[in-house]
């Protein structure tokens, strides 16, 4: 269906699921609809209510004056209260080209953090969002560095919100989402999620509500955390169902990467642990540097980190930073770019924890900052 076709409220459609299990199309009409989403009626079947689960596919079948258009949606969203609705993704919203089964898991949520700035934290988390959407995922980049947000920078991006608005209940999830190059899309951060400790049990009710929708939109989220051994960043990597720590083969990177580490080990972290190496002149140099501080960690923490790739230097990555074109769409048989798609491949091949979903890493945020 192409943006030109009108949908409005009251309009009607026929509404069918792709589950094996379904037997025929429903009538429906429109109850409301934004630029990313359609909101319909749920259907009834002989006085019996037709329920679907948040991430069935669906094929709805829209009826025009001269034709009718068919498309394949997904269900984000549903409303049981007193006005019984689903909302559904438009076709021409954000792209997601991996197929999902009904039922399939929550998405993992994955933080990318470092013990100092300035050792390419954000741009390796963009290139490697948009080589885990080569590889058929759905990916969410949320910006959750509260200090110096810049993700939408760095992507040239213009985006009119962030998550500031969806807590202040102005907008909703897909209303801040920003598709961005490489099939990917971008929830612009802020100061926002400091908010959620003043939030109150009803605006909270709404918030998870929201995000809810995320959990059937994305495959894997990746939090791009501040830098730094703060409490706003610690808080992210306890409620991440994955950590990624970032550092550079620098003395005084690997320092601080063990700093950062040995916080979330003193705070109990549950989340599994991984490492990156990041401009590295070569792969020796990035193992001695891997191996230094994992044997560092294992030595006088006793926790294993898992060590899955580096990133070469390349003057590309300078370039594309001044361009704002990631080097992964630019160039990707460059080093950096071919880095980035081994490490994808390893996160996507290798066994991962059960994944608590957006849903579950507010939850586990909220109880954070409400200190329980």
């Amino acid at each position: 269906m192409s943006d030109a076709i009108s949908l409005a409220i009251g309009q009607p459609l026929q509404i069918k699921s792709l589950s094996p299990q379904a037997s025929k199309p429903f009538a429906v009409r429109i109850v409301a609809a934004t630029p990313h989403t359609v909101t319909v009626s749920i259907p009834y079947d002989q006085g019996r209510i037709i329920l679907w689960p948040v991430g069935s596919r669906l094929e709805i079948t829209v009826s025009q004056e001269t034709e009718n258009h068919t498309f394949t949606s997904e269900l984000i969203a549903r409303d049981l209260g007193e006005t019984k609705t689903y909302t559904v993704m438009r076709p021409q919203a954000i792209s997601r080209t991996a197929a999902r089964t009904v039922n399939e898991g929550m998405s993992r949520v994955i933080a990318v953090t470092s013990g100092k700035g300035g050792v390419g934290k954000t741009t390796l988390s963009i290139n490697l969002a948009i080589a885990l959407a080569a590889q058929g995922k759905r990916v969410y980049i949320v910006d959750a560095d509260l200090g110096t947000a810049n993700v939408d920078v760095l992507l040239r991006l213009s985006a009119k919100y962030n998550i500031t608005h969806l807590l202040s209940g102005d907008k909703n999830l897909l209303d801040i989402a920003v598709p961005a190059p490489g099939n990917i899309a971008v929830i612009p951060g802020g100061s926002g999620l400091q908010a959620l400790t003043q939030m109150t049990e009803t605006q909270f009710s709404h918030l998870i509500a929201s995000f809810n929708q995320l959990d059937g939109l994305a495959d894997i989220i990746l939090l791009d955390t501040g830098a730094g051994i703060s409490r706003d960043v610690s808080n992210f990597l306890l409620a991440a169902d994955e950590t990624i720590f970032v550092t550079t083969p620098e003395p005084h990177a690997i320092t601080d990467a063990y700093a950062i580490i040995k916080v979330t080990h003193n705070l109990a972290c549950q989340a599994k642990q991984m490492l990156i190496v990041n401009r590295a002149e070569n792969q020796p140099e990035a193992d001695l540097a891997a191996n230094r501080l994992l044997g560092t960690v294992n030595r006088y923490l006793g926790r294993e980190i898992e060590y899955i790739g580096y990133i070469q230097e390349d003057p590309i990555v300078s370039r594309s930073l001044k361009q704002q074109h990631p080097f992964q769409l630019a160039d990707p048989r460059s080093l950096p770019a071919r880095n980035i798609a081994a490490i994808a491949d390893r996160l996507l091949n290798k066994p991962a924890p059960a994944p608590a979903g957006m849903t579950g890493f507010i939850n586990k945020m909220f109880s954070l900052l409400k200190g329980k």
